[in-house]
This record gives structure tokens, sequence and C-alpha cells, in this order.
């Protein structure tokens, strides 16, 4: 079991629909739902959360410490605020855009009893020491979206969070949702490859081409030896440090070619 958030509905006056979830991961796209004064809106909750739970250790207080900390957006707020950050999806992650366009007009069609959504992030926010760390990290997500900066992983986990179980609605809604890697590797690449450019494949091809006319000179070389012994010796003195050159100078340049700057 893991942490869980939550993205629900009500589909009657006291019984709640979870649309997508999340497992020990935070779905940035619900926060684009939302604007930073939804954030702010929560956080008195939040504070009485977490001084209960500090009471509940100290000393024996009341059975019913239940504090509902649910984010409440009306459907139709959400979705215009999520079309307000659509640019910042086309800017920032383009190769998204698909899949955050399948789910914000997935999300205008899902029968709601009150046309509100709700985002339970109660359990996330267990990963913080006190409720500003969380808070502010949450307000930062903002800080990114407002200065166009990257932010979270392309994947399931950090988008639309996973669909509630049981559910195959948005499953079969959109296959951009179906083809999102679930995680990604946190593993970047230090240096990023590009493809080779048409001057480095000259160069290489040269290369290639000198460096077999260096092993043949030295092959041909080696004839001149009569003994066999001494011909082995003179091949290995020879075209082991051709051969070595070869190597390495190919190597190099497609280094060299393929290295971003």
């Amino acid at each position: 079991m893991g942490n869980r958030t939550y993205l629900t509905i009500r589909t009657a006056p006291e019984q709640q629909e979870v649309l997508f979830e999340g497992n020990n991961s935070l779905a940035y796209f619900w926060l684009l739902l939302l604007k930073r004064k939804d954030i702010e809106q929560v956080r008195p909750a939040f504070l009485a959360l977490y001084a209960a739970g500090e009471t509940e250790e100290t000393e024996e207080g009341p059975e019913d410490t239940y504090v509902d900390t649910d984010i409440r957006i009306p459907l139709a707020e959400a979705l215009s605020n999520a079309a307000a950050h659509r640019p910042y999806i086309e800017q920032v992650y383009p190769s998204l855009l698909p899949l955050y366009d399948d789910w914000r007009s997935y999300l205008a069609t899902v029968p709601s009893h009150d046309q509100v959504l709700y985002i339970d992030l109660e359990e996330f926010s267990g990963f913080y020491a006190n409720v500003n760390l969380f808070m502010e990290e949450l307000l930062d997500f903002y800080e990114h979206v407002s200065a166009n900066k990257a932010y979270f992983k392309p994947a399931i986990s950090d988008t639309t969070g996973w669909e509630a179980i049981g559910r195959k609605q948005f499953y079969a809604y959109s296959g951009h949702y179906r083809n999102t890697p679930e995680i990604v590797d946190y593993q970047e690449r230090s240096q990023p490859v590009k493809p080779l450019s048409a001057g480095y494949k000259i160069l290489i091809g040269c290369w290639l081409v000198f460096s077999l006319a260096m092993l043949g000179a030295g092959l041909y070389s080696v004839g001149y030896f009569r003994s066999v012994w001494l011909r082995a010796l003179m091949a290995l003195l020879i075209l082991t440090p051709l051969l070595l050159l070869a190597i390495g100078g190919l190597v190099w340049l497609i280094n060299k070619g393929t290295k971003t700057k």
C-alpha cells in the first residue's frame, strides 16, 4: 500500500466516485485545474489536520479527529483553469498536449451530481515534515508554470494519475493515455545524443579509408621479414598501435559528432 491521492466526483449527495488516483505520486494535471488561491484556501484545514495529529501523539484527545482537507473546485471553473494552463503544456511539454486535451474533454463529459471536482491530497502530505513545507511545494509548482519551466515527468504517475481501479472509460477514450508510460526513469543522460551531421559522416568515412590504408601498409611492411617469429614480433609492434589508433580515432569522431553543446 502507498500514500494515495484521489480525484473524485459525487454521483449522489453522499456517494463519491474516484476518477483518477495517484500512488506515492502527485498528478500535476490536477493542479492545473486549480489556481494558487485554491491551494491557499485549504491551508487552514491542513494546519488543523497536522495539529490534530500532534495532539494524538502527546495526549489523549477526542476520538473523532477527522479533518476534511478535500480541495473543491466547480467543474466549470476547473475546466476554465485547465484551458488557461494549456499554453504551459503546449510550450513546455508539447508531447503531452494530446493527452492533456483528451483528459480535459473527458472530464467535461463525466456526469456529476453537484458539478464539483474533489481533490484529496491528504495522504501525500504525510511525506512532508510539516504542512508549510507541503503547501510551499504545491505553490512552487505554480511559480514554474508562470515561468514556463518544466516541473514533472511525462508519465501517467505525474500527469493524469492512473484511472481508478475498475474503471476503463478514460482508457477507452484516449489512445494517448494508453500510450503514455506509467513511470519514467529519473536517471537522465548527462550528454544527450544528437544525430551525426553530414560533415562528420564524411570525416568518419575518410578516417576509415585512412585507417585501412595504414593497416595495409603495416601488413605489407611485416612481409619484409623472413622469420616467422620476427614477423609475429613486428606485427605486434607495428599493427597493434595502428589498430588502436584507428579504433580510438573512430570513437573520438563519433563521440564528437553526437555530443550536444
